[in-house]
């Protein structure tokens, strides 16, 4: 048996060690707030089932349902060096690895958003220093936890911790191996968008009628800007939501 051979038999067996064992990526609370939160996002991956995506999150996401309009969430292998093994691991024996994941999100405009990333891996490492969103560095990386796997490298649990002016309609993520025989084991992503002044929906730095008239506009075609209250729905629950922020002010 080669060793190209000898390395895929690795990558199917680390798909599979030591992973049942092992507990759940850490909630957000360290970070103030709960999945479920308004205008929070929770995505969570266990099983791949393509490396050139179309993952939908197997194991939770928030909302569910997506609103309508937003980007699905996803998964996606971009040097085209990976495949799924049987366990839904994404690996390759061939070359370097790189992963873009991308999530939706409220497109609030104002406030700031923290987004917590967390991926397991087995064998080859990530390439930390590269990992960002948007180009932008985490702020603070935290190693959850390491098993030694002998031959076969390590198994990894690795938090990233990124800050975001303002909100956007979706983030990209992009997380590279620093070479071969990587396996992408599970991710999982948590936002929060901490809105300033929620009142302020147009973003000047006031509180008037403008930002009810820009609110309504976003409010009469279902936006997901409107959904004030994070439910996954725009109704009027999110009107008089809204209605109150704004008569309280900043």
């Amino acid at each position: 048996m080669d060793g190209a051979v000898l390395r895929v038999a690795a990558g199917l067996v680390l798909g599979v060690a030591g992973s049942q064992a092992l507990a759940d990526f850490t909630g957000p609370g360290d970070y103030g707030w709960s999945r479920g939160d308004a205008n929070s996002t929770y995505f969570e991956w266990d099983y791949f089932s393509s490396s050139s995506g179309g993952n939908v999150p197997d194991v939770g996401q928030f909302p569910d349902p997506l609103p309508e309009g937003w980007t699905a969430p996803d998964v996606v292998e971009t040097t085209g060096n990976g495949f799924v093994t049987g366990s839904g691991n994404i690996y390759s024996p061939f070359g370097p690895t790189s992963f873009d994941i991308t999530v939706p999100n409220y497109n609030l405009g104002s406030g700031s958003t923290t987004v917590l990333l967390q991926i397991r891996t087995q064998g080859t490492e990530l390439d930390y220093p590269m990992v960002n969103l948007g180009g932008d560095a985490p702020v603070d990386t935290v190693e959850l936890y390491r098993e030694d796997l002998g031959d076969f490298g390590f198994l990894v649990d690795t938090l990233f911790v990124f800050e975001v002016s303002g909100n956007a309609s979706e983030y990209l993520i992009t997380a590279p191996s620093v070479e071969s025989s990587m396996s992408l084991d599970k991710i999982a992503v948590d936002t929060f968008v901490d809105t300033a002044c929620a009142a302020d929906f147009n973003g000047d730095g006031s509180v008037d009628t403008r930002d009810v008239i820009s609110y309504l506009n976003a409010w009469s075609i279902k936006d997901g800007s409107a959904d004030t209250n994070g439910d996954g729905v725009v109704d009027t629950r999110d009107f008089i939501a809204y209605l109150n922020l704004w008569t309280t002010g900043c």
